[in-house]
């Protein structure tokens, strides 16, 4: 298969109320990356920040950069009005508090020539922590993603090679699915993080899109970024709010695009064997993360009833 011709890269980078040393360190690997800044270009989104961060970072040493407003609360909508901003053929997620190795925008672009049936990929998710997690239950908490060598599949839900967050890659055609798809039933937005409301299914949409589109999903080695993980994640209050996000959006995201309700159907002895479990078996914050996670996957199937989504 012939390699595709260099693409123009969009930096899409969304921040809300950032913490200013880390998104001043995220800008600054920007800076550090070593494909030309002909090539790309770096979009700020501000979504709906109480500071407005036009005029607080300095954006003057890229000639194609810009701040971007999105006044309605939301991940997927401020990614939404980056999308719509960008002019790239590859579009690159960034959070406000990522540090992208000096050659991602470089390996991202050469991964979208040589690998044109993949519409999304990504990289490596090292952690930085700003408090050292005492043993590697806590470690676990940062969604950390080391990969030995590179991996990609065709299937329509595999996990294992679906990029998630930062770093996230999507090619125009998947991008441009997606934005006629949320156009068509906006309620998809409500599915990123929005203020202080952790939704995490905005990623697993964009996944799905691609795969859907027939596309592939694949990781990257080579390109890795670094996630400050600030002392308030490694809460368990956090962590607990983050599962149970996670696993309503997935209820959702399954029934949108594959017309399943991926909820466990038990019988009465399972089902007192599963509570047995959870009360004699856990422990205190493996419980409440696993009763949290219970309940969110019914408010979904409740929520897609509401919504009109589900007879």
């Amino acid at each position: 298969m012939a390699q595709l011709d260099p693409p123009f890269v969009s930096v899409v980078l969304c921040t809300h109320n950032p913490r200013r040393d880390h998104l001043e360190a995220t800008l600054q690997s920007l800076r550090a990356q070593d494909l030309p800044q002909s090539r790309w270009e770096l979009l700020l989104v501000d979504n709906r920040s109480d500071e407005p961060v036009a005029g607080r970072y300095d954006l003057s040493w890229h000639p194609a950069a810009r701040v971007v407003l999105e006044p309605e609360l939301g991940l997927a909508r401020a990614r939404r009005r980056g999308y719509l901003e960008a002019r790239g053929d590859l579009l690159v997620h960034s959070d406000d508090d990522n540090i992208l190795s000096p050659n991602y925008l470089r390996a991202a672009a050469e991964a979208y020539c040589s690998h044109p049936h993949l519409g999304v990929f990504g990289g490596q998710l090292l952690a930085k922590f700003e408090v050292e997690p005492r043993n590697d239950f806590e470690r676990g908490f940062s969604g950390e993603r080391r990969i030995e060598r590179d991996r990609w599949s065709s299937l329509p839900d595999d996990t294992r090679t679906m990029p998630f967050g930062a770093g996230m890659c999507l090619r125009r055609e998947v991008v441009e699915a997606y934005l006629e798809q949320t156009a068509q039933d906006p309620r998809r937005l409500s599915l990123g993080r929005t203020g202080s409301r952790l939704l995490t299914g905005e990623d697993l949409d964009l996944n799905y899109v691609a795969t859907g589109l027939g596309l592939g999903t694949g990781l990257f080695a080579g390109m890795s970024l670094q996630h400050l993980i600030s002392k308030e994640r490694m809460a368990a209050g956090h962590i607990i709010r983050y599962a149970a996000a996670n696993a309503y959006s997935v209820v959702i995201l399954k029934y949108l695009h594959f017309g399943i309700i991926d909820l466990p159907r038990r019988s009465l002895p399972s089902a007192l064997t599963y509570w047995l479990r959870i009360w004699l078996r856990m422990s205190p914050f493996e419980r409440r993360r696993e009763i949290a996670m219970h309940r969110a996957r019914r408010e979904a199937v409740r929520d897609l009833r509401q919504w009109g989504w589900l007879a």
